[in-house]
């Protein structure tokens, strides 16, 4: 599973997670602070292309933006 990174409107992950849940399998979404509007992406095996797309009609649709790794991002595996 690989990891992408988004910042994306407070008011709008609600709505991001319920889009990305309906694409089954597609990725998991998480957030550590859900007051700075960063998520992760964690994208299933196969489905790179699939991710890309939702991502550009997202960008058009609720302003999500890509951003690099935040510093103090930490992995599932460090909890």
């Amino acid at each position: 599973m690989g990891s992408r990174f988004f910042r994306v409107p407070l008011h709008e992950i609600g709505y991001l997670r319920a889009i990305v849940d309906g694409y089954d399998g597609l990725a998991v979404v998480r957030s550590l602070d859900p007051r700075r509007g960063e998520v992760e992406w964690l994208v299933g095996e196969g489905r790179d292309g699939e991710a890309d797309a939702l991502v550009e009609r997202l960008r058009a649709e609720i302003g999500l933006q890509e951003i690099a790794r935040p510093a103090d991002w930490y992995d599932l595996s460090d909890e």
